[in-house]
């Protein structure tokens, strides 16, 4: 028998009444939340004290443009979600809230024309920094892990993270910079993309596109649709031109020279301007087109198991094998 349309319209609109019906009886169970601000107290008191997850995890995002297709949040997003599954699979931690504020935000300058970007001195950000430390240190958690999205702020987190743990280690508390989640993790993506023959480009580019079209719960919401046809400024640099420089530098670490690396100032091996050339006219170093929730998976994998692997080699060196 044929169908009439309003028959049909009857019946599609039923489906999404049930659907929506099922989606509000989910309940949500707060023994699967990781995230320290989606907790009332008394639940993380539980946690702490009888589920014995007494890590946490501190992690600085940012706020500053990406280019015009994605959302001026990346960084705090995409800490967000990569801390959430740290968390999960270390099993004994938690993620305090992600600062969404780090140091020298790209696009913005007096009379800017790439607004949104929001920023702290270097100095003022270090003090956060410690400040938060000393909140997770007073909340009962005794390993407190440090480490940020962002280029700009990682010497003032590493400087603050020597301090607190001097200063917190009397009372069994340890705090550790995780240079991984930024560092080597950009490294290896870049290599992740150098081998599956992708562009390899910074900010706004392959690696920040593709993530967050992984990560967005719905098409749009964190990458417009313009990432496919977007104008774009070359890294200035070959594959080949890459990778030698890459080679290079992994030389200098291993006879011991640290100096010039990833997260020394301006992130990403950049000038301490995060405005400097090649990043001229829209905060985007790199071609986004190729990007795919595929790879944005393998990249958000990467960036997962490399601050898994550095949080338990630390946490060994520093308490033994067994804590973990």
């Amino acid at each position: 028998m044929k169908k009439s349309p309003v028959l049909f319209v009857i019946l599609l609109m039923s489906s999404a009444l049930l659907l929506a019906q099922s989606q509000r009886n989910v309940s949500v169970n707060p023994k699967d939340i990781v995230e320290l601000e989606l907790l009332t107290h008394t639940e993380v008191y539980e946690k702490i004290h009888k589920d014995g997850k007494t890590s946490v995890l501190v992690i600085t995002g940012g706020t500053e443009e990406r280019g015009p297709h994605d959302v001026l949040g990346g960084h705090t997003i995409m800490s967000r979600h990569r801390g959430a599954e740290v968390a999960k699979r270390l099993g004994n931690a938690l993620v305090a809230p992600v600062l969404p504020i780090a140091v020298q935000a790209t696009g913005l300058r007096e009379n800017t024309d790439q607004p949104g970007g929001v920023q702290m001195p270097a100095d003022v950000f270090k003090q956060v920094q410690l400040a938060m430390i000393e909140s997770m240190a007073m909340n009962g958690f005794k390993d407190i892990f440090v480490m940020g999205d962002h280029g700009g702020g990682q010497p003032q987190i590493k400087e603050a993270v020597a301090e607190m743990d001097q200063k917190l280690s009397a009372k069994g508390v340890h705090v550790y910079y995780i240079a991984d989640f930024y560092q080597k993790t950009h490294d290896d993506v870049d290599l992740y993309m150098y081998e599956h023959k992708l562009p390899i480009g910074g900010h706004g580019a392959m690696m920040e596109t593709s993530e967050m079209l992984y990560e967005e719960p719905v098409p749009g919401m964190y990458v417009r649709p313009s990432y496919k046809t977007v104008q774009f400024n070359p890294t200035g640099q070959t594959p080949e031109e890459w990778k030698a420089a890459r080679d290079a530098r992994a030389a200098r670490a291993a006879a011991g020279d640290t100096g010039g690396g990833r997260g020394q100032g301006g992130g990403r091996g950049r000038a301490q301007d995060p405005n400097a050339p090649p990043r001229v006219n829209n905060g985007l170093t790199g071609d986004p087109r190729p990007s795919t929730k595929e790879i944005g998976k393998a990249v958000f994998e990467i960036g997962v198991t490399n601050t898994v692997a550095e949080i338990k080699r630390q946490v060994a060196e520093k308490r033994g094998s067994t804590h973990q």
